[in-house]
């Protein structure tokens, strides 16, 4: 099978990022083929103003975009498109193209902007659903994109162009959602249950076994207001038996070195970004991994990168992760936001041994089982195979589909 995928990489590459790559890496180590069509948003620090500010006035519709994707299309003929983001440069014009070349399209909700302009849910400190309780335009109220009403208000107009001219209804035939909840949410929108597949990511790293623990927690993400941390500081101060370790960066790590020091946590260790194998180290020999968030969170690879080590996982009982996390066996959920029922959780974990290894043991089990490779990649081919057998039922539905 030949595979056009499509994405718009961030600035900073994160897990979604590095899940696009670790895919095509997984299906042409199993014979496909895979063809890139991508951007990268760093490139917009090389553009002039001028360029600039064209790209960004285009993110509803980018038609420099469109012209090149026919080609690409023209050149490549590919049986399917796998798309996994568009945004900024990209733009929801690549939907209009895909479906008028009648290649099926997959699209996989790697976050929530389909449905909230920022992706997150998440504003001025709290859960936001307003875009969807009202219009996007509220996204431009609230200045939900960097602070800027500019350009949240493109970000509101892509959104809203894409549901209201039916492009996100008709031009894509799947949707992946990483988990249920995910799933739930698209379908509040409008997309039928039938269009929608559940497929999680995968890891390709599995401990044989658990690895002698040290005695510490670990916090492994950004470092922003979402995540939770104010709690998690709060929890860990009344537990300075269980050391913590908090790796990655963000705008918060001022404040939150300056409250450490402050409140004399000098069980508190700040250790940076970290990646390869000190990364990996640090997973495996920590007595647990703590993902705190406050925002729907989706499928954070931590996550799975840690019960495939053998670490059990403290979060928060919101968005994705209790489809994740089985509490009691792989590891502990607690209510978002209640630092008291997360202090109960960290005592568990470094009170009770016995308790804490056996999730650990039971961590990898259900890695295993549920995160493999082989595993990701039979439900991907099946969710290809439904989409394409989709496009070639209907396949003249260029019509309901915008086009400019």
């Amino acid at each position: 099978m030949k595979i056009l995928q499509v994405h718009n990489f961030y600035r900073t590459r994160g897990g979604e990022c590095g899940v696009v790559e670790a895919e095509k890496r997984l299906l042409e180590s199993h014979g496909h083929a895979v063809v890139q069509f991508v951007a990268d948003s760093n490139t917009l620090d090389e553009m002039t103003l001028f360029k600039k500010t064209s790209a960004f006035l285009q993110i509803p519709y980018n038609f420099q975009i469109a012209k090149r994707l026919e080609h690409h299309v023209s050149d490549h003929k590919p049986d399917l498109a796998h798309v996994h983001n568009v945004f900024p440069m990209l733009s929801p014009s690549v939907y209009v193209v895909l479906k008028r070349y009648s290649i099926p399209v997959v699209q996989t909700i790697h976050n929530y902007r389909f449905l909230c302009p920022n992706g997150l849910f998440y504003v001025n400190g709290k859960i936001c659903e307003a875009c969807q309780e009202k219009s996007y335009w509220e996204a431009v109220r609230n200045r939900c994109m960097h602070g800027s009403k500019a350009t949240s208000s493109l970000y509101a107009a892509a959104i809203a162009w894409g549901w209201r001219s039916g492009t996100f209804h008709s031009c894509i035939d799947r949707y992946i959602a990483l988990n249920a909840f995910a799933a739930e949410k698209l379908v509040s929108t409008g997309i039928p249950g039938e269009k929608i597949r559940v497929c999680g990511n995968f890891v390709s790293d599995f401990a044989e076994g658990p690895a002698t623990k040290q005695r510490y927690g670990l916090y492994l993400g950004r470092l922003s207001s979402e995540k939770g941390l104010a709690t998690l500081l709060a929890a860990a101060r009344s537990v300075p038996e269980l050391p913590l370790k908090i790796a990655g960066a963000g705008p918060l790590e001022v404040d939150l070195r300056s409250a450490v020091g402050e409140l004399g946590m000098n069980y508190v260790e700040f250790v940076g970004h970290v990646a390869g194998e000190t990364k990996r180290r640090l997973i495996a020999e920590a007595l647990c991994t703590v993902i705190p968030s406050e925002c729907y969170e989706n499928f954070p690879l931590s996550v799975a990168e840690s019960l495939a080590l053998g670490t059990p996982v403290i979060a928060s009982r919101i968005g994705g992760l209790p489809d994740l996390i089985e509490h009691g066996r792989t590891g502990l959920l607690f209510p978002a936001g209640d630092a008291e029922a997360l202090t109960e959780c960290l005592r568990r974990i470094g009170n009770k041994e016995a308790d804490t290894c056996n999730m650990a043991a039971n961590a990898l089990v259900s890695a295993r089982e549920r995160f493999s490779p082989q595993r990701h990649l039979d439900q991907l081919l099946e969710i290809y195979s439904d989409a394409i057998r989709n496009a070639q039922k209907a396949p003249n539905m260029q019509g309901q589909c915008v086009r400019l």
